[in-house]
């Protein structure tokens, strides 16, 4: 399900610039002749063109940062479920002794899944009870006592991975809205607004226009859509991280 919020803010996005158009014709149906002359138009137009390629460079700004947050905590997640499967590995290489911790390891996988991938959609940013659980693995892993001669490199390692977790874990706690300004947002929409009612001023009124502006206002909706949806990639919208890798994770880590 699309983000409700983000879906509001394009369509409000949407009313800006096709209701600007339409105030364009509206205006320009009520000012004097002379308003509307070559002249005026050109200058219009000059005045409108900075104003697009302003907003133009905004927006494939922002659209590259969203990307990158999303290809960014893409990564983070699939380091993660990498992480959980290796640190099994050693564990299930370590003996016996290292059951508990592999049921730790096993508690706290199953947990973050349904804290990061819940599935009332509804994602909780700082959850005690997987920390907790975390730091359930680490005392279990820091519990194991090297009885044979491999058993330390492999307890340092698992000692490692473990540390890893911990810091993807901060890293996506760390991540847990946009990261489009508001500030920046709103100035985008205006700017939008702004460009069709220059457009809307000196064309004429016919259906073909009138269906030009209400695409290409959807056309830039589905733009801010994405921008928003991108740079918020742990909300379950549109866009979201794969919650896949995880899930093969637990399959492998649940493995006797």
């Amino acid at each position: 399900m699309i983000g409700s919020s983000y879906l509001y803010i394009s369509l409000a996005a949407f009313a800006a610039m096709f209701g600007g158009s339409l105030i364009g014709i509206f205006i320009a149906r009520a000012l004097p002749e002379h308003h509307l002359s070559e002249g005026s138009a050109t200058a219009v137009k000059l005045s409108a063109g900075i104003v697009v390629s302003l907003t133009s460079l905004v927006l494939a700004l922002m659209l590259s940062s969203a990307n990158s947050s999303f290809s960014a905590n893409t990564g983070i997640v699939k380091k993660l479920s990498s992480d959980l499967i290796n640190l099994d590995h050693l564990l299930r290489i370590y003996g016996p002794e290292a059951n508990g911790a592999r049921t730790a390891l096993r508690a706290y996988a199953a947990k973050k899944n349904e804290e990061l991938f819940p599935a009332s959609k509804t994602r909780s940013t700082a959850n005690r009870e997987t920390a907790d659980l975390l730091d359930g693995l680490l005392e279990a892993t820091l519990a194991l006592s090297p009885a044979e001669r491999r058993h330390p490199a492999l307890h340092a390692q698992a000692l490692a991975i473990t540390s890893n977790i911990y810091a993807e874990r901060w890293l996506l706690w760390e991540n847990p809205g946009t990261t489009v300004p508001e500030e920046f947002l709103f100035v985008l929409i205006v700017w939008l607004a702004l460009i069709f009612v220059s457009f809307g001023l000196f064309a004429p009124v016919n259906a073909t226009v009138i269906t030009s502006f209400f695409i290409s206002a959807f056309a830039v909706t589905g733009a801010v859509l994405m921008l928003l949806e991108l740079g918020d990639p742990m909300r379950h919208g549109l866009l979201h991280v794969s919650s896949e890798p995880l899930r093969r994770a637990l399959i492998e880590i649940g493995r006797p």
